[in-house]
């Protein structure tokens, strides 16, 4: 049997799935299964994976388009191995990927899933000098993680460089196909409950950022509110009372106030519907006045900071 599966969802993703495939392929650790699953590509993305002739690949395809989080939980439901690495169709592995987390995943049994540092690069694979420094700890805590969560949301960012325990998996269940955006944060909470998280502090991706990615385009942005405020649900139902209170507090100068932003946003374009579906949303989680003062706190400490900074 095989150490660790790779699975990978696809959908027109023929302008970098090349790039993508080629560095799990070329890995130094070659002990894997490569598990693929099409979802009704038609840019040649298909007939680009039937070309393909490698016996550790696995290859599915769907008769209809299915999403992100469907596709996923169909590959885990095929992977055979102990650890389950979720990979993407536009970024990059390092050589070294596997081998690291598989023996990560071996000295610390505990964990229920780990994520990886991560460079950046452009569209065009061009090295890009936006990645900060980072002294979380190599083994987060429920509390901890719970803490980072209401302060960035998805602990690991991106599905690219994250790897399940699959006994974890078989605890939890697999993640929720109703959601759009936020089914990884949403696995990543519920995992935290049970088991610590992993931390691999050593870059082993390269996560492309372009245009095209689902997560960045404005008609979702109403999805990732609704979908964000079910996860922050689900953590404070099994958090402290005393984290409660802190991570509300987080929430409205971090998260919330980020989705306060788009919501004048939206209001400012004339889109008065989708303003009206963050407000009220909004204003079922917290309180939308309080929100505003909130708001307007931190555009006036933006405001006073930019002009001592010019003086």
């Amino acid at each position: 049997m095989a150490s660790i599966s790779i699975i990978l969802p696809v959908y027109n993703a023929i302008k970098y799935l090349h790039q993508s495939v080629s560095s799990v392929l070329k890995q130094d650790f070659i002990d894997f299964e490569f598990l693929i699953i099409d979802d009704c590509s038609t840019d040649g993305s298909w007939e680009y994976l039937l070309s393909l002739k490698d016996e550790r690949i696995g290859l599915f395809r769907n008769e209809q388009n299915k999403g992100l989080f469907f596709n996923l939980n169909f590959l885990i439901k095929k992977a055979n191995t102990p650890i389950i690495k979720l990979w993407s169709q536009d970024d990059i592995l390092y050589h070294n990927c596997f081998n690291e987390v598989v023996n990560f995943h071996k000295q610390h049994t505990e964990i229920g899933f780990s994520y990886t540092g991560r460079d950046y690069i452009d569209a065009s694979g061009k090295l890009l000098n936006i990645s900060k420094p980072d002294d979380t700890p190599e083994i987060i805590s429920k509390e901890l993680h719970a803490h980072i969560a209401f302060f960035t949301g998805s602990i690991a960012g991106n599905i690219a460089n994250v790897a399940i325990s699959k006994v974890a998996l078989e605890k939890v269940g697999l993640f929720n196909e109703e959601m759009k955006i936020s089914g990884d944060f949403e696995m990543w909470v519920r995992m935290a409950k049970y088991y610590p998280v992993g931390f691999i502090r050593e870059p082993l991706v390269q996560l492309r950022n372009h245009s095209e990615q689902l997560s960045g385009q404005e008609k979702y942005y109403t999805y990732h509110l609704k979908e964000d405020l079910q996860v922050y649900e689900i953590l404070l139902g099994y958090v402290s009372e005393q984290q409660k209170k802190q991570g509300r507090l987080l929430l409205r100068n971090y998260k919330l106030l980020f989705h306060y932003t788009l919501m004048i946003k939206a209001l400012l374009k004339g889109k008065r519907d989708v303003a009206w579906e963050f407000c009220t949303r909004l204003h079922r989680f917290d309180n939308i006045f309080v929100l505003t003062v909130y708001f307007i706190k931190n555009r006036l400490f933006k405001a006073g900071k930019a002009y001592v900074s010019k003086y």
